[in-house]
């Protein structure tokens, strides 16, 4: 009997039959470009000509660049590490030289192709991935399906692919418009493969690993006009819904002085707060605290906890949170009145800053919180400044590391400031105006449309520095903060704390990913709204 097959040998075996697959897109491109020429084809080279010559050294190089990827996700399957490689031919040292890590709209044009390629292999050969996904797991030994471990995935593919066209002697344009034009032909290839190496590994007496489908509601998806969440305008009302008593906590009523005096007692003493004009009376018995509010407290931190799928060192600091919010709201009415209460502030900017915080600076944001709760769990505390306080330390935190970073890259910004000022074109706003020379225009056409949609996305204000964003930039999905642009906003520096690069975007480039939803920028979520709306739900 035969033993059963490694991941290595699914490699081996996979790697015979992609140029196949290469062959079968190459053929349909060249059926497309021979009926129509590609429309940015210049009139003295024929498009399908030179890629019919060079089929070969495009198979040729999309299998090493396939192949050199699959081992390396192998050796981090086996090693237990998630780190992301580049592949091979990729710019690795994007930060040394300013003109290589100057993107305009040309290269995002190439961004945009490969991310539309590689959703729509996604999309249309789905069933088929997620099924070849419990057999390479179970290769893998990952029977929980607990991360992608097909070295063949789309984005993989299409990224080999791309490699391979960089290798032929075709223009930016012409290599954008074949992945472009195989997308279709590449996504029934992919899906047919998927499906046959099922087939293959269940014959070689592979057991699937098991994995979850979660199902979303219609209308919570991309698209929807439903909000996501409809959370109560304040929480008095869901206050107010909460049962009077819960388990573990006897009724206020049967409660005797001295134990209620010495409830109390143990209670730290806060800071007066003055009371919210709008607060309305509190509602628990005099001398005992109010077992709804405390409820609700319980399920809100409970909601927030389950709900963000948050990791377990940032739930333990929500936990240490709790009785201290308790007791700040036994004080305090008003946090019951608005979402954007200091204690919810301060919880909501926490949350934030270790969810963007790189792995090297992971541990000391998690400190400072820890830091910080430690202080205003303290009882009897006279430099307790209380959550405003907590809050300012961790915006100070987060204008030092900025500030790091922008002397780190002053002399990249510098040459940047150089390439603006040589670039900027002259302008009149310094300039006085003569009113009886100036030209009118009917007021109804300066309400039209933008001449340009991607420019809308941007803000007059450009990009501050310090907003951070998810951008999708040379096939990889990267985490960006802006340290720096120009006074007309025409460039933009990011850094990457990960891997200690910096990349300069021409702001409209930017706004093109903004406007093809490669790049989001982050916002402070507001953990408490969604919570609220969440054990709202559940009543």
């Amino acid at each position: 009997m035969s033993s059963p097959p490694t991941l290595l040998d699914f490699i081996d075996d996979e790697m015979l039959r992609v140029p196949m697959t290469v062959d079968q897109v190459t053929d349909a491109v060249l059926e497309q470009w021979r009926v129509r020429m590609p429309a940015r084809a210049r009139a003295d080279t024929d498009p399908a000509r030179l890629l019919s010559l060079h089929r070969g050294d495009l198979v040729t190089h999309t299998l090493v660049a396939l192949r050199t990827s699959a081992l390396v996700d192998l050796k981090d399957l086996t090693s237990g590490s998630t780190t992301s490689h580049r592949q091979p031919g990729e710019t690795q040292q994007q930060s040394l030289s300013l003109s290589l890590s100057l993107i305009d709209e040309a290269d995002v044009t190439l961004d945009i192709e490969i991310a539309r390629c590689t959703e729509n292999l996604k999309t249309k050969a789905e069933i088929a991935l997620r099924e070849l996904q419990t057999f390479t797991s179970a290769l893998a030994n990952d029977l929980n399906v607990s991360r992608d471990s097909n070295p063949f995935r789309p984005e993989r593919f299409v990224r080999a692919l791309w490699t391979g066209l960089q290798k032929l002697p075709l223009t930016n344009a012409l290599r954008a418009t074949y992945l472009r034009d195989a997308s279709e032909p590449l996504a029934k290839a992919l899906r047919r493969a998927y499906t046959s190496a099922c087939q293959r590994l269940e014959e070689q007496g592979v057991t699937p690993a098991a994995y979850r489908t979660i199902v979303v509601n219609g209308n919570t998806g991309w698209g929807a006009s439903v909000s996501r969440y409809q959370p109560p305008k304040d929480l008095h009302k869901l206050r107010d819904s909460m049962p009077g008593g819960f388990d573990g906590l006897p009724p206020v009523k049967a409660m005797a002085p001295m134990d209620i005096m010495a409830r109390s007692a143990a209670l730290p003493s806060l800071p007066t707060v003055p009371a919210h004009p709008a607060a309305p009376a509190a509602t628990a018995e005099p001398g005992g605290p109010d077992p709804q509010l405390i409820e609700l407290l319980a399920r809100l931190f409970e909601a927030i906890q389950n709900d963000f799928k948050l990791p377990a060192d940032t739930v333990s600091l929500l936990q240490r949170l709790q009785p201290t919010a308790l007791r700040i709201a036994l004080r305090d009415p008003s946090l019951l009145d608005r979402y954007d209460h200091v204690l919810w502030r301060f919880m909501d900017q926490l949350v934030h800053d270790i969810e963007i915080s790189p792995s090297a600076q992971r541990m000391r944001v998690l400190g400072l919180g820890r830091n910080l709760i430690d202080h205003l769990a303290q009882p009897d505390t006279r430099e307790q400044q209380g959550f405003g306080w907590a809050l300012e330390r961790l915006l100070a935190a987060q204008r030092q590391a900025l500030n790091q970073a922008v002397v780190r890259a002053s002399a990249d910004i510098a040459k940047l400031e150089r390439i603006a000022s040589a670039e900027a074109t002259p302008t009149t706003r310094t300039m006085p105006l003569d009113i009886a020379h100036l030209d009118t225009v009917r007021a109804d056409l300066l309400n039209g449309p933008p001449a340009d949609a991607a420019v809308a996305v941007m803000p007059a204000a450009g990009v501050p520095p310090g907003s951070t964003f998810r951008i999708y930039l040379q096939g990889e999905w990267r985490t960006l903060q802006a340290l720096w642009q120009d006074d007309h906003h025409e460039y933009v520096m990011l850094d990457d704390p990960v891997g200690d690069q910096r990349w300069a975007l021409h702001q409209r480039a930017l706004a093109r990913l903004l406007s093809e939803g490669l790049a989001h920028r982050y916002k402070i979520r507001s953990l408490v709204r969604r919570a609220a709306d969440k054990v709202l739900r559940a009543l």
